[in-house]
């Protein structure tokens, strides 16, 4: 900074150019050094809630399982004459369909534990209960149920490769192999139940794997339909009520015969 003196006093003037440049300088340095901190911080709170997100959703699945003596729910509810799932229709539709998320809403008693506040949505949008919509709606929320490996039913392994392999969802059909209870589950804790998802509101939108699925490169990367929404990973409840952040490629793992991804089977595979 320049200075000249007016009698005994000095006389200050402005910066030189050089001085604010460096000035500038520093600032945009310090910025560039602290902006990402400050993303990836506000990036773990959102991970943080959306896991409690997922945690509550694990508690209204649990509570739900055993007012229904330990059978898991369905991924979706409809007439048997319905060949496959659509959109959710309103609570007040003879023989209408529904989803998982709607038979534990009672338990959860909240619309918002089903949305991720990561999630910036594009189609379909937030969860909406299906009592509270007056039209079909694809307001799946955030999250998808695990419902790979669906064609293979318990003793039936008409999947192929060395099944049968089955998912922690039931069917409620006229086939006793559909209803799954939690004691058939080899081992809970590393059996996925629920995941970040994005487009539907079960793994995968174009029917669940038959064999493993590859990791889709991207930003986020994709396991079909299941998301890395939070600083590459995937926000994951496991069927013991435990939530963890996982990797889309430890999650797609084969076992040691190459045949099948175990995270996602109630089988000891």
């Amino acid at each position: 900074m320049l200075a000249v003196y007016f009698g005994n006093r000095p006389l200050r003037r402005a910066f030189t150019l050089i001085e604010l440049l460096v000035v500038i300088a520093i600032i945009a340095l310090l910025a560039a050094i602290l902006f990402p901190v400050f993303g990836r911080a506000r990036e773990n709170a959102r991970r943080s809630s959306c896991l409690n997100n997922l945690k509550q959703v694990g508690l209204g699945l649990l509570s739900y399982t055993q007012d229904y003596d330990e059978l898991f729910v369905a991924d979706w509810f409809a007439p048997l004459s319905v060949p496959g799932p659509g959109l959710t229709d309103p609570s007040t539709t003879v023989n209408g369909q529904y989803k998982w998320m709607d038979a534990i809403y009672p338990y959860v008693k909240s619309e918002q534990v089903f949305n991720c506040p990561s999630q910036t949505f594009s189609a379909g949008g937030p969860y909406a209960y299906y009592g509270r919509i007056t039209s079909p709606s694809n307001k799946y929320g955030s999250y998808i149920i695990n419902h790979s490996y669906r064609g293979c039913a318990k003793g039936a392994g008409i999947c192929g490769g060395s099944g049968p392999w089955t998912p922690p969802v039931s069917h409620p059909t006229p086939s006793v192999n559909e209803m799954v209870s939690q004691a058939d589950v080899a081992a809970s804790s590393g059996t996925v139940w629920i995941m970040d998802g994005v487009g539907d509101f079960y793994f995968g939108p174009n029917g669940p794997p038959t064999g493993l699925v590859n990791v889709t490169a991207g930003t986020p990367r994709l396991l079909q339909n299941a998301v890395e929404r939070h600083l590459n990973t995937i926000n994951t409840l496991f069927v013991d009520g435990h939530v963890k952040a996982m990797s889309a490629d430890v999650l797609a793992k084969p076992d040691a015969t190459g045949s099948v991804m175990p995270y996602f089977t109630i089988q000891n595979d």
